[in-house]
C-alpha cells in the first residue's frame, strides 16, 4: 500500500493536472509502485521512507527537490511509471536490472536530459516523437521494444541514440537527424529498406547499422567530415562502392557479411583508418594494396573474389586476414 493511498498509479485518467498537484515523495511512490522489489532502492510500498533516504536518488541541497535517479545493476524486478517521474528530473539510468512491461516515452520530464534504460526486458513500442526538447541522449538497447523507429521527430538537442538489441522494423529515414547528433547505433534489428546516407547530420562521429535486413546501394561518398566509425555489415546491401572519398577522420568501415559486388579502389583511403572490413562479399576482380595508409590496424578481405598482392614487413603491427580469396601476403624483412 503506498503513503498516497489516493492514488492509483494504473488510473490514467488522472492526467496531468493530478500530476502537477502532487508532492515529489508521492510521485517517486508511484513511479516505483510496479517494482517487485523498492527495498533494493531503499523504497518499500508499506512504510515508505522519505526518498531523501533512498539509495541512489539524488536531491538538489537547495530546493529539496529530486533531479537524477542511478540505479544500474540492482536487480530490480516489475515494472516503471516514467510518467510519473518529478519535473526536476534531468537525468535517470536503470541499467541492467530486469524491469519490464511498456515505457511510456511521450511523457518524459520537460527537464530530462539523460535516460538510460539498457538492458532491461522492456517491452512494446517506442515512440520517439515526443521526446523532451532539451533531451540529450537516450539508451534502449538490449531489450525487447518493437514496432518502427521514427527518427524524423527527434530533439535537436539529441546526441546520442541507442536502440541496438531490440526487435524494431521497418524502414528508417536518416534524412531529418538532429543536426547535433554525434552517435546513433540502431544494430541487431529488423530494419529494413534502403539506406540513404547522403544528409547525415555534419557533428555525427559513429553510426552503427550492423545486423539487420537493410537493402540496396549505399552511397559512401558525401558522409560527414568528421565521421570516425561507420558500420553496415550484416545486412543484404549490395551494388559497388566507392571508397575514394571517406571522410579523414574515418577511423572504421565494416561493410562485411552483404551482397556487394565489383572492384574496390584502396589507393585513396584516409590516413588515419586503422579498420577495414571488407569480407563475406561479392567484391571481386585486382586490387591495388601498395597504397595502404601506415594507420590500418587491421584488413579483412576473407571470402571474396579480390585478387593481388599484399607485402608487409614484419615490424609491422598489422592484421590481415586474406583467406578464401585470391590476395597472396607477402612478407618482408
Amino acid at each position: 500500500m503506498l503513503h498516497f493511498p489516493f492514488i492509483n498509479s494504473a488510473d490514467t485518467s488522472l492526467g496531468r493536472i493530478d500530476y502537477a498537484s502532487l508532492p515529489q515523495q508521492a510521485l517517486m511512490e508511484i513511479f516505483i509502485a510496479g517494482i517487485e522489489n523498492p527495498e533494493a532502492v531503499g523504497g518499500n510500498h508499506e512504510e515508505p521512507k522519505d526518498i531523501s533516504e533512498w539509495d541512489g536518488v539524488e536531491i538538489d541541497s537547495e530546493t529539496q527537490n529530486v533531479i537524477a535517479i542511478n540505479w544500474n545493476n540492482q536487480h530490480l524486478h516489475g515494472s516503471i511509471g516514467v510518467q510519473w517521474l518529478p519535473a526536476t528530473v534531468s537525468k535517470v539510468s536503470l541499467i541492467k536490472n530486469h524491469l519490464s512491461g511498456a515505457v511510456d516515452l511521450t511523457c518524459l520530464p520537460a527537464g530530462l536530459t539523460d535516460l538510460d534504460i539498457a538492458k532491461n526486458d522492456f517491452t512494446g513500442t517506442a515512440d520517439l516523437s515526443l521526446l523532451p526538447d532539451g533531451l540529450k541522449m537516450i539508451a534502449l538497447d538490449d531489450n525487447n521494444f518493437s514496432g518502427s523507429l521514427e527518427l524524423r521527430k527527434l530533439p535537436s538537442s539529441l546526441q546520442k541514440l541507442d536502440t541496438r538489441n531490440n526487435v524494431f522494423t521497418e524502414s528508417i529515414s536518416l534524412g531529418e537527424l538532429p543536426h547535433g547528433l554525434t552517435e546513433l547505433n540502431l544494430s541487431y534489428n529488423r530494419l529494413s529498406g534502403s539506406l540513404d546516407l547522403r544528409s547525415l547530420p555534419r557533428a555525427l562521429n559513429v553510426l552503427q547499422l550492423k545486423n539487420n535486413q537493410f537493402t540496396g546501394s549505399v552511397d559512401l561518398t558525401h558522409l560527414p567530415d568528421g565521421l570516425e566509425f561507420l558500420e553496415v555489415g550484416q545486412n543484404q546491401l549490395s551494388g559497388s562502392v566507392d571508397l575514394t572519398s571517406l571522410p579523414a577522420a574515418l577511423d572504421t568501415l565494416a561493410l562485411s557479411a552483404n551482397t556487394f559486388t565489383g572492384r574496390v579502389d584502396l589507393t585513396r583511403l584516409p590516413q588515419r583508418i586503422c579498420f577495414l572490413m571488407l569480407h563475406t562479399n561479392s567484391f571481386s576482380g585486382e586490387t591495388d594494396f601498395s597504397h595502404i595508409p601506415e594507420s590500418l590496424k587491421l584488413l579483412n578481405v576473407a571470402n571474396t573474389d579480390l585478387s593481388g598482392e599484399i607485402h608487409t614487413k614484419k615490424t609491422q603491427r598489422r592484421t590481415l586476414i586474406v583467406v578464401n580469396s585470391n590476395v597472396t601476403l607477402h612478407g618482408m624483412t
